[in-house]
């Protein structure tokens, strides 16, 4: 297997060091997209309801475009090695940023934003390695390490990305996004050592339609991959509105850095909590922690509703992201630990893909929500009634997320 001469190459700690850098700053750079979508909109002219009627649309963009290829990242990995399809993904966004740097309209930035939708895939692919590589008492570890350098991307990308925009200007942003992600393909390309035999293997379709049966036919994965989609619909019908709702609050002067400070906020209470709940998941146990957080979410989403001022609003989303990554990171672990050996590269390959569904799901569906309530607070009583949704489908098929599906 692929993993396996990878395991030969490379220490699983190092592997896990490179791939928790590359998200992190992956991470930091991506979330800009979504965190000062709005301040550029306002840049080039737009009025609030244009914002409110384009914010949403945009940020489902990329995944709109990219989500078809998911599944092809993972078959042509095993046909062709993981480390150019990891690669891939972050020359892509090298381009897309330098894109949205030089964009001065709606269309070019728009093709920017779609443009990464060909980077997705690549985590997925990470976890495959990791999984391979590391002993099995560790991996959950290796997983919530590269799991967890998404909240210090978003809480660096956040404050940086802030303090940019308020000093020199969204473009400028997304200038330096270009510098960073450049940086970060070298380093990969440079540091990440793959060892991969070519061997033959069936035709792409078959590979891929070997992939989604795997998916399909494995309870375990079927039935995380629901509620997986569904919980991320939640988060995601709200996330590219909060900057939306901090400018309502706070006036667009103070927002680029009001949206900073608050998504590092979220960031630091991500890192905490992972570190909480990753100590506590194997004590108590994976399906009843992920119960337990998952009913967090679904109440914490009410205050976000209701708060009245930036302050309530800031208390809200930082307990927010102390719960609900963690709930992501539990599912990885669950079907992790209890696919079959022989499937686990192709489903972990596909892993994102219901969060990619539900990128572009849910902003599309809360843009129109906005735009008929003129109210960008009711996206969050929606994601509320989505946590509990998916809690509810977890509850109803907690048999089926072990390995023996019964």
């Amino acid at each position: 297997m692929v993993g396996e001469h990878s395991a030969r190459a490379q220490s699983w700690q190092l592997l896990t060091a490179l791939f928790a850098l590359a998200n992190f700053l992956e991470v930091a750079v991506i979330a800009h997209f979504v965190l000062f979508t709005p301040a550029f909109l306002a840049a080039i002219g737009f009025d609030q309801t244009a914002i409110h009627q384009w914010t949403g649309p945009i940020a489902a963009a990329g995944f709109a475009l990219g989500i078809w290829f998911v599944p092809f990242w993972g078959v042509l990995a095993d046909r062709y090695g993981r480390k150019p399809l990891i690669l891939r993904s972050y020359y892509v966004e090298v381009i897309a940023m330098v894109l949205a740097a030089l964009s001065h309209n709606v269309w070019l930035y728009l093709f920017a934003r779609a443009l990464t939708g060909f980077a997705l895939g690549n985590t997925g692919l990470m976890y495959a390695s990791l999984t391979e590589v590391a002993p099995k008492n560790r991996v959950a570890l290796a997983l919530s390490l590269v799991n967890g350098s998404a909240p210090l991307g978003s809480l660096v990308g956040g404050l940086v990305g802030g303090l940019i925009v308020s000093q020199l200007g969204v473009h400028w942003l997304f200038g330096f996004d270009a510098v960073v992600a450049a940086i970060l393909a070298v380093i990969l390309t440079a540091r990440y050592r793959e060892t991969f035999v070519a061997k033959a293997t069936p035709p792409l379709g078959t590979m891929l339609g070997d992939a989604l049966r795997a998916v399909i036919h494995t309870p375990v994965a079927a039935t995380i991959f629901v509620i997986s989609f569904v919980s991320n619909c939640a988060f995601f019908f709200s996330f590219p509105y909060l900057p939306v709702r901090i400018e309502e609050l706070v006036g667009s002067v103070a927002a680029p850095i009001v949206i900073g400070l608050i998504q590092g906020a979220g960031g630091v209470t991500t890192l905490l909590g992972s570190a909480v709940w990753g100590a506590l998941a194997d004590r108590i146990g994976h399906r009843r922690l992920l119960a337990g957080l998952m009913a967090a979410a679904a109440l914490i989403w009410l205050p976000l509703f209701a708060a009245p001022s930036i302050e309530m609003l800031a208390l809200g989303w930082v307990l927010l992201n102390a719960v609900n990554p963690s709930v992501g990171s539990l599912m990885f672990a669950i079907i992790s630990l209890n696919v079959p050996a022989d499937k686990r590269g192709s489903i972990l390959s596909m892993i994102y893909l219901p969060l990619n569904f539900a990128f572009v799901v849910a902003p599309v569906t809360a843009s129109w929500v906005v735009q008929a309530t003129h109210e960008a607070r009711v996206v969050f009583l929606v994601s509320a009634g989505l946590a509990l949704f998916a809690l509810g489908i977890f509850a109803a098929n907690i048999r089926r997320t072990s390995s023996s599906g019964g």
